[in-house]
């Protein structure tokens, strides 16, 4: 009760922090409601596309799609214009909206260095920039809002999650059920067996709980209409070679999530099967959380392509995965980072649960000599 209780502060706090944004202040102080803005933007964005059409309109008047609506479509023509102002670009620049886009695509990809993109990468992101030729504008900010601050939502998650675990093989020194456990001659091994599913099956059952309980708080003031709306309408992710919806958006990040959770749980059942002791359980798990923050905060290529992009922090930012282009050559197979972190994380985790499987069997062992 205490973890769903964190959770709920912990999900209003977001969802005010993110209506709070579309409160409009004046110098009486509020003038316009978070409410009636996103009333507003609904009502008008019905059937809005970005294109030529919808740029020489706003030019012509800058409060034609309402308040919310031209703020964000003014962000994604700033964005692909380079910061140029409206009222500068000429008329074949509007018109190649997407060509434009496309093009800032393949310079970008061109002068990434660090990843040394083959030709045919480069013709296969390209297939993909260009199959993108309209952006539907329809209203989708409650879809926006929770993908904004998800990630950090479920690392912190994924870290409570691991702190209850760590009493399922740390030992509590004023506590002698170990020493009890250890008389029994089969009864180790079927509470080993027994600790390790509670703790896999709790952790899923307190994560899918925890993420209803944000996805619910979070989407409840927005609405839930957009699903279907491509995550390119969001300025964040414009410039994504993923032409996919919000819905597929919220998934992936969902699943990556559970992902980081499994190996959270594999990585504590390991140190403190190791460690034999709580708090030094707790101890190694935090150095290790602390490193890969360091890690995400200087940008090294080399550490985080081939080490921090397949453990907790760097997972659970999920914005790069959809921005970063970032492959890995596996086989002669080009394999994208989000696909391939996905991989290499479970495999890790499959590592870890089997070396607590065999450091278990080796105390049994050593216990019944």
């Amino acid at each position: 009760m205490g973890f769903l209780a964190f959770v709920l502060v912990v999900s209003v706090y977001d969802s005010q922090r993110n209506l709070d944004r579309y409160n409009v202040h004046d110098t009486q102080g509020i003038a316009v409601t978070w409410n009636d803005n996103l009333s507003s933007a609904k009502g008008a964005s019905k059937g809005l596309y970005l294109d030529k059409e919808c740029i020489e309109s706003l030019r012509e008047d800058a409060n034609l799609y309402g308040y919310l609506n031209g703020d964000n479509i003014m962000e994604l023509i700033s964005s692909n214009y380079e910061r140029k102002p409206l009222e500068e670009l000429s008329d074949d620049e509007m018109s190649q909206f997407f060509r434009i886009r496309a093009e800032l695509i393949k310079e970008n990809l061109v002068l990434d260095t660090k990843m040394g993109y083959t030709d045919e990468e480069i013709a296969d992101f390209m297939d993909r920039a260009k199959s993108l030729s309209a952006v539907s504008m329809e209203y989708a900010e409650g879809w926006k809002a929770l993908a904004e601050k998800m990630g950090n939502f479920v690392f912190l998650i994924v870290i409570i999650i691991a702190v209850l675990v760590l009493p399922l093989f740390g030992r509590d020194p004023a506590v002698l059920m170990e020493e009890l456990v250890r008389s029994s001659r089969y009864g180790k091994r079927q509470l080993d067996m027994a600790r390790i599913a509670t703790a896999y099956l709790t952790a899923t059952v307190l994560y899918l709980c925890s993420m209803a309980v944000y996805f619910i708080i979070v989407m409840l003031p927005f609405g839930f209409e957009g699903a279907n709306q491509p995550i390119q309408s969001n300025v964040r992710t414009f410039f994504s070679l993923y032409n996919i919806t919000y819905l597929q958006q919220f998934l992936w990040n969902l699943f990556r999530g559970y992902v980081v959770l499994i190996f959270m749980v594999s990585l504590t059942l390991i140190v403190t099967i190791l460690l034999k002791n709580i708090l030094a359980g707790a101890s190694v798990i935090a150095i290790f959380l602390v490193m890969l923050v360091i890690f995400n905060q200087v940008y090294l290529y080399p550490v985080n392509h081939w080490f921090a992009n397949f453990l907790p922090v760097r997972m659970t930012n999920f914005w790069h995965f959809y921005i970063g282009n970032e492959l890995y050559r596996i086989c002669g197979f080009s394999i994208s980072c989000m696909s391939w972190s996905i991989v290499v994380s479970l495999a890790l985790s499959v590592i870890l649960l089997a070396g607590s499987l065999i450091v278990l069997y080796a105390n049994r062992k050593k216990d019944l000599l």
